[in-house]
């Protein structure tokens, strides 16, 4: 018993340890970035190296930043243009006090003020009227949202509601937020949305002035508090709740790269009184931008290896050269020498002529300090013919090596001295009853 409760105490010791560990960056050579949030991760959008990650894959509430889904799903399935009608059933979950844009029933708005009032101010009303514009109810908007989030490959992420108001069973990740981020990525319309500083929305039936909103994410505006503002910042959505603490997920560009951050789960600095959401993505874009660079890694004319080619015609060997050549985000500190080349050859006794120019032989892993940037294809530099002479005598040396073929000689050799001996002996008997029959001279008759 006594046993049981101390592997019990270990165990759950490990898992403290564990869940309090601190930040790290992803490679062990670079400067740290202090991150006080429950959970973080900076990633290269273009190739999808995770630069620095802290409790990635522990489930938090993402607020807020549920409205990134709402707003995608709405661009997916939905015209922008769209006229929609707000009804009295599409507030049934919303608390008071809640962000909002004011939005009443009865009021009719195109789809898209509708997003721009989800994600800027991000009015928690408005994903409601979306949802059931877009999939007939609540209830089936969620179902598509959790079958898109799980297409996209997020494993930790369940959605129970469209604007992320607190709820035991709604949760994600950092690293499936990046997911999410990534998606957003690749959709002009939302990102235009998501990056948009400030806008006055056209007038309805009941707002006559139309609405003025500002985005809640300081990071790309000075219109509230202009400490937070990071020029290189583009989008994309906060977040908060008590339980959340507050959430940013944000991209920023800057020299042709791209970098997607997600913090998770920030406090407010009792010092500065600032929000560290934002301060720390901004550190942790500052970071990112400070210590990587793109760099060629692998070029397509680099000989990597030789093999062997068995009855080449003037060549006995050819070079293997990658497929591509390969650019990485890799610290700026890195001598692309120092990259890890693991090289498979798949016939590493060598390889029968011919050869052709092209052909894959083998592949060559890169890596670093445990990050993969990709296992490419080798291929032979040049052509090889074959020595049709030196292949013909193979052949035969082949033909006669093997046991059967010897087998075969060897018993149509027996045969044959079988057949000769026979043939001998039957030859000898004829001759012998031939000279019988001449020197017979028979019996005389009188």
């Amino acid at each position: 018993m006594l046993r049981k409760k101390r592997t019990a105490f270990a165990v759950l010791l490990a898992i403290c340890l564990l869940l309090s560990a601190p930040p790290a960056a992803a490679y062990s050579d670079l400067p740290e970035v202090d991150i006080q949030s429950r959970s973080a991760i900076l990633v290269h959008a273009q190739t999808d190296e995770v630069l620095f990650s802290h409790n990635i894959h522990i489930r938090r509430e993402p607020a807020s930043i549920t409205k990134v889904m709402t707003a995608l799903l709405a661009l997916e399935h939905s015209g922008l243009d769209d006229v929609v009608t707000a009804e009295e059933g599409d507030f049934f979950d919303i608390i008071a006090g809640g962000s909002n844009a004011g939005i009443k029933a009865g009021e009719e708005m195109t789809l898209r003020d509708l997003i721009y009032c989800a994600m800027l101010p991000s009015a928690n009303e408005a994903c409601n009227v979306i949802a059931r514009h877009v999939a007939g109810s609540v209830e089936a908007f969620m179902e598509m949202m959790n079958a898109r989030l799980a297409d996209i490959g997020c494993e930790n992420t369940q959605f129970t509601n469209t604007h992320g108001l607190p709820d035991p069973e709604h949760y994600t990740t950092a690293y499936d937020t990046y997911l999410m981020a990534r998606e957003c990525l690749n959709n002009p319309e939302f990102m235009e949305i998501a990056n948009t500083e400030y806008i006055t929305l056209a007038p309805t039936n009941m707002t006559p002035d139309g609405r003025a909103l500002t985005t809640t994410n300081n990071l790309i505006t000075r219109r509230r508090f202009p400490d937070y503002i990071y020029p290189y910042a583009r989008g994309i959505k906060t977040g908060r709740t008590n339980n959340a603490g507050h959430c940013l997920l944000s991209t920023a560009e800057r020299d042709g790269i791209t970098l997607i951050s997600v913090v998770l789960g920030a406090s407010v600095d009792e010092e500065t009184n600032l929000i560290r959401s934002f301060t720390e993505t901004r550190d942790l874009f500052e970071w990112g931008f400070a210590n990587f660079t793109m760099k060629r890694i692998l070029s397509r004319v680099d000989k990597l290896i030789g093999v062997k080619v068995i009855q080449g015609k003037d060549e006995t060997e050819v070079y293997l050269v990658p497929e591509r050549s390969v650019e990485a985000l890799v610290p700026k500190t890195l001598n692309p020498e120092d990259i890890d080349r693991r090289i498979t050859v798949f016939e590493p006794e060598g390889v029968q002529a011919p050869v052709t120019a092209g052909t894959v032989l083998g592949e060559v892993k890169l890596s670093y300090q445990g990050h993969d940037y990709g296992t490419i294809p080798l291929l032979a530099d040049r052509s090889v013919e074959r020595d049709t002479r030196e292949f013909l005598q193979s052949e035969i040396a082949e033909i006669i090596s093997r046991d059967w073929i010897r087998w075969v000689v060897i018993s149509v050799a027996v045969v044959a001295a079988l057949y000769i001996l026979i043939a001998i002996t039957l030859n000898r008997r004829r001759r012998m009853r031939n000279m019988r029959a001449s020197n017979y001279r028979g019996r005389k008759r009188y």
